[in-house]
């Protein structure tokens, strides 16, 4: 079952007082477009949330980064500079200072020599707004597709894969130009490597990815020493036994290496499971199967102390469609409890992050929120002990309409202002009139209750109450030619 999740659109943020308290909390920011959300790094002032967008209007896809405060509130939001039709965020590298905060944030551009090149951003944060201070890009010839920023053997690194090859990009501190970087890669020639994600614990770099060997799929961990010889590489689990299988994640701590990855079944959907490996030269365990007769696709996966916690995209092949599933682990791959991140929109998860005060930040992209367009959800919850509570409780709720898209060609001018109702609160005897839409014959209504099931629809600017019994009650308008919606929060009395 969902969670029960509801919205009010174009407004800064809606918290109910049932949910002040609420141990999990939620916000959702985009535009009229596609928004995505890759990675969420949480930092002592706030959390920065990197993407991509199309959501400006000039029909390409841009970096979008935004910033949450101590509070969870939003604070600003910014664009990588114009000037390539796809750009997006996909880290970033905490390096604040004393007198000031930034970020050097990582992302991947299509750059005017025509393939994909890693552009370096230093950002700086201002408190009521970012901005974008340096750049540098790295020109290749080859495509370059970063994806984690890790800091390692004293510098910043971003790892990514290029043209079926690994690659290590090391970069010395200042910045001064293209000579300040240090670039290697790794595979095999007759063997195409991807990437997908990179940890550093103690000295040791740990890579993930897939390999593939005469069409065969394999999870794959590279691993590289304090002086950056490479230390050993496995390939498992072994294919004969589980087949084709990709990498996800690995967590890495003190308590040992455990790889997430997922594996096709036919004639099953998609499963995930979790795998442990020795530090010193990856020898497996036994695979631990963590999946359900379900689409289960593995995203992330990180120790909590001594537990393990994993993010999955699931499908319960509904008609509500996809959603996030966070599942708590015992040390080996044990389930001890899990829950359901999602509403009646699609959802997919993309990170996971767990803070210095233990916080779990859970980042993904939902679609139907803001204008039916897709969105980017951030979760964040207080504890592992949240994780049994997920289902039945209703989140802390924020949503925002970017200002940054607020003059879009997705949204048209004449109906940016937010439908209002009157009365309310109303009478069980009232007839609700809905105000602020520009014609009756293009509005229409949903009434949902408090628990979040569909009470009555209709159409034009009048809804009865007669029928609803004294409570919170949540109207969505869809209203105007470009099909605008907004959900309102309407409270009935005797």
């Amino acid at each position: 079952m969902k969670t029960a999740i509801f919205f009010t659109a174009f407004a800064l943020s809606f918290m109910s007082s049932i949910f002040a308290q609420s141990e999990i909390q939620l916000r959702i920011v985009g535009g009229p477009g596609v928004d995505q959300g890759n990675a969420v790094l949480p930092v002592d002032n706030g959390t920065y949330v990197l993407g991509s967008t199309s959501s400006d209007g000039t029909g390409n896809v841009r970096g979008y980064v935004i910033f949450y405060d101590e509070d969870f509130q939003f604070a600003w939001s910014l664009l990588t500079p114009y000037g390539t039709p796809v750009e997006q965020v996909v880290d970033a590298w905490d390096i604040g200072g004393s007198s000031s905060d930034e970020i050097n944030i990582l992302s991947q551009r299509l750059g005017s020599n025509g393939t994909y090149n890693l552009v370096l951003y230093t950002l700086e944060n201002l408190g009521n707004e970012g901005q974008i201070i340096s750049s540098q890009e790295f020109i290749h010839s080859d495509n370059q597709l970063p994806v984690s920023a890790i800091n390692w053997r004293g510098s910043r690194w971003a790892v990514g894969e290029s043209e079926g090859d690994g690659f290590l990009l090391g970069i010395t501190d200042p910045i001064a130009g293209l000579s300040d970087f240090s670039y290697t890669t790794w595979g095999h020639p007759v063997r195409t490597e991807t990437v997908e994600s990179a940890h550093v614990y103690g000295d040791t770099l740990y890579v993930t990815g897939t390999t593939e060997i005469d069409g065969v799929k394999q999870s794959t961990i590279w691993a590289w020493g304090a002086d950056g010889e490479p230390l050993w590489a496995r390939i498992q689990p072994d294919t004969e036994n589980f087949g084709d299988n990709f990498a996800r994640d690995l967590a890495v701590s003190e308590e040992g290496l455990m790889l997430l990855y997922s594996f096709e079944r036919p004639p099953l959907p998609l499963g995930h499971g979790v795998i442990s490996l020795t530090s010193e030269n990856g020898t497996p365990g036994m695979p631990i199967n963590t999946s359900g007769n379900i689409f289960v696709d593995g995203c992330r996966l990180d120790w909590y102390g001594d537990q393990l916690l994993k993010l999955a995209h699931i499908d319960f092949g509904t008609d509500t469609g996809t959603d996030m599933v966070i599942t708590w682990l015992g040390p080996f791959g044990g389930y001890i409890e899990s829950g359901i991140l999602g509403t009646n929109f699609d959802e997919k998860p993309s990170d996971m992050k767990i803070d210095d005060g233990g916080r779990i930040w859970v980042l993904g992209s939902t679609k139907g929120f803001l204008n039916g367009a897709q969105s980017i959800c951030l979760y964040r919850l207080d504890s592992l002990n949240v994780i049994p509570n997920v289902n039945s409780i209703n989140p802390g709720l924020g949503i925002k309409n970017d200002p940054l898209f607020q003059n879009t060609s997705g949204m048209l001018s004449s109906e940016r202002v937010s439908p209002t109702i009157y009365p309310n609160p109303a009478l069980s005897s009232s007839v609700i009139q809905i105000a602020g839409v520009s014609s009756s014959d293009h509005c229409s209504y949903q009434v949902f209750n408090a628990q979040g099931d569909l009470c009555f629809v209709g159409n034009g600017v009048s809804i009865s109450a007669d029928n609803l019994s004294p409570g919170q009650y949540f109207i969505s308008v869809t209203y105007g030619l470009s099909m605008e919606s907004s959900m309102i929060p309407v409270m009935i009395v005797d």
